[in-house]
């Protein structure tokens, strides 16, 4: 039996997605998954849940989320994403045709007759005879006429489909437009998104009102039902720029940029604020977000009120609303804008009013480790004190063994308890782990790559890992990339273009830095590209690869708040250009919901995402930086005196 309401559910999930913002993932993890369990079909739950494993790097459940929230979204274009999967098929008759589908290494499952027929129409569509495929979806079409609407649906919209592919609009237009005379498919969601899309592509003014008055029938409709399609907005956006009318363009700008936020999992400044006035967040941590949008609700508590002062750099206001407060919240918001001096019988205060707060016991036994203080050392040795936090931290150590802080602090208090043996032990496991995170943070040969993953006919963007290694190699051996060192689900054009990127990379590193290259040949080489159960392709991973050979020929790690998409061209032995890429947009968008940095793209990618409905110059203004030459990336990357540092 559930015990979540629909409101503690609701905050749950704002917890979780300002924790993620927070970088503090297993927290968020744990929020999301206690939701889940009780509601598994809580559609933001599970979108969250696939944007915490994406940032984790975890893809493969990353895109299983992703492929339930389209089987289960009540709104997307899923005819389409099926004749998508059917055009796929069709196209691949080694893995996909015939009469049936592997499901496993010994089982399969007999396509169902409609999928067949219509696989054979697309195939005929491969075979560049587009009018017998067209012919043969309406021969499909008449077939299923009265007899089953959704396969009489889908052979019209794949006609519709095959008819806009080739260059006939209107032809497409017309089908649907015929299609919407019949009974039962005047309102079908499939049919007037189809139709928008279409009317957008001929254009005309006409046209144009007509995919208006579609897109805002179906942003009424949907938002009756409580489904927000963020995309009609930014479609709306465009269709009314392209009408000259710029205040509804504005408007309906505003109300996808914001929807895109919220489909991402950003927090906005109110949710920031409301969580931290119910649950203690360090200030130190809300000061590291970025500026936030959205202003307060009128009815803001004082506490709320006080925080967001802080986040707005007006600490003396806050400071003066939290003393007046009588909660152990209050108090401890008070002790973060004290001076360090004066913080310390502040947090003993706090911690003594909330014992069961891990984080401000962390935070004295951390300063206690700096700054040995009697008065730390006094509370920490009473029995129900130690025990207290011996608890907490052995807790958090179990939820995250990796992170050295409470190793650290379990060190400290075993000192103060007069347990040397441990507090040793607890020591040297703390700074090996600080090392491992600091390994982690900026890895050499680990640069994190913006790709696309193609699903059932819609491209979706993700950040994934490129890794470069070297090992020792014999006298004469060395310097090289072996093709048995290419390691992966690589097309042979990818790992063709991964060797000439190695081979330019190589010399480039040669001339501009000789000497930090002078060991480059006494190694040899390997390159692995992770998430092997998907094949990968193209040459848009030619600048991720680029900087992680750099980072390796260098011994100079890459951070991992920055991620790339560009082809690499030689010009010669001392230049390298980054060329235009494919799905510029998809690759903005899945750097923005894995909450980077910066995203480096080709400076030819500049013009097309600033008139991008997908990723809206708002959301790459402040994320992406062109470079057009390697050299400039290397400044992105490494600083400007990167090519004068002798270190």
């Amino acid at each position: 039996m559930a015990t979540l309401t629909d409101a503690e559910a609701a905050a749950r999930l704002v917890d979780a997605k300002v924790l993620v913002e927070l970088g503090w993932m297993i927290e968020a993890e744990l929020e999301v998954a206690e939701v889940l369990d009780e509601r598994p079909g809580d559609l933001t739950a599970l979108s969250l849940f696939a944007k915490i494993k994406h940032i984790r790097g975890e893809l493969s459940q990353a895109i299983a989320c992703w492929a339930q929230l389209h089987a289960r979204s009540p709104h997307n274009e899923t005819a389409l994403m099926h004749l998508g999967s059917l055009l796929h098929l069709a196209q691949d008759p080694e893995r996909g045709a015939g009469e049936f589908l592997a499901l496993g290494q010994y089982q399969l499952l007999r396509k169902p007759r409609g999928q067949l027929e219509l696989e054979e129409a697309f195939a005929l569509f491969h075979e560049r005879k587009p009018a017998e495929a067209r012919a043969r979806c309406a021969e499909l079409a008449a077939r299923y006429l009265g007899k089953d609407l959704q396969m009489h649906k889908l052979a019209v919209l794949a006609s519709a489909w095959i008819a806009e592919m080739t260059g006939d609009l209107v032809g497409a237009a017309e089908l649907l437009e015929q299609l919407g005379l019949q009974r039962g498919y005047e309102l079908d969601l499939d049919r007037l998104l189809g139709l928008a899309r279409i009317y957008e592509r001929i254009g005309g003014d006409d046209r144009l009102r007509a995919g208006v008055k579609i897109l805002r029938h179906l942003d009424t409709e949907l938002d009756r039902r409580g489904v927000e399609k963020i995309s009609l907005h930014g479609r709306l956006a465009a269709l009314y720029g392209r009408l000259g009318d710029p205040e509804q363009a504005a408007r309906y700008r505003r109300q996808y940029v914001d929807g895109l936020r919220r489909r991402m999992h950003r927090p906005t400044r109110a949710e920031v604020v409301t969580v931290a006035a119910r649950r203690y967040l360090p200030l130190s941590e809300l000061r590291t977000l970025a500026p936030l949008p959205s202003e307060l609700a009128a009815d803001a508590t004082p506490r709320q009120r006080a925080l967001a002062d802080v986040l707005a750099g007006r600490d003396d206001a806050a400071r003066a609303v939290l003393a007046a407060g009588k909660e152990p919240l209050d108090r401890k918001y008070v002790a973060d804008l004290a001076a360090v001096d004066e913080a310390v019988p502040l947090y003993l205060a706090a911690h003594e009013a909330d014992p069961g707060d891990v984080r401000i016991a962390g935070w004295l036994l951390d300063h206690h480790d700096r700054t040995p203080t009697p008065a730390i050392a006094a509370r920490f040795a009473r029995p129900e004190a130690a025990q207290a936090a011996r608890s907490q931290l052995e807790h958090a150590i179990q939820v995250e063994p990796r992170r050295p802080a409470p190793w650290r602090q379990l060190a400290v208090l075993h000192a103060i308890t007069g347990d040397s043996h441990a507090a040793a032990r607890c020591r040297d496991r703390a700074v090996a782990l600080a090392d491992a995170d600091r390994a982690r943070v900026a890895p050499i040969g680990r640069v994190l790559a913006a790709g696309v993953y193609h699903f059932v006919g819609k491209a979706k963007g993700l950040i994934h890992e490129v890794w470069v290694h070297r090992e020792p190699a014999a006298p004469g051996k060395g310097g090289n990339l072996p093709v048995d060192a290419i390691l992966g689900n690589l097309t042979d054009e990818m790992k063709l273009g991964v060797r000439n990127t190695f081979i330019a990379v190589r010399e480039y590193a040669r001339t501009h830095f000789p000497h930090r290259t002078a060991d480059l040949a006494d190694h040899s080489y390997s390159y692995k590209l992770p998430k092997e159960d998907e094949p990968s392709g193209g040459l848009s991973a030619g600048l991720p690869s680029a900087l992680a050979f750099l980072s390796v020929f260098l011994q100079r790690p890459v951070p991992q708040t920055v991620a790339s998409s560009g082809t690499v061209v030689t010009e010669a032995h001392d230049v390298l250009s980054i060329g235009r890429i494919g799905d510029a947009e998809y690759k903005v968008k899945a750097a923005f919901h894995r909450n980077l940095e910066t995203l480096l793209l080709p400076l030819a990618n500049r013009s097309e995402l600033e008139q991008s409905l997908v990723a809206p110059p708002e959301l790459a203004q402040d994320l992406v930086r062109y470079v057009a030459r390697f050299d400039q990336a290397l400044r992105l990357v490494w600083g400007d005196d990167v090519f004068v540092d002798a270190d």
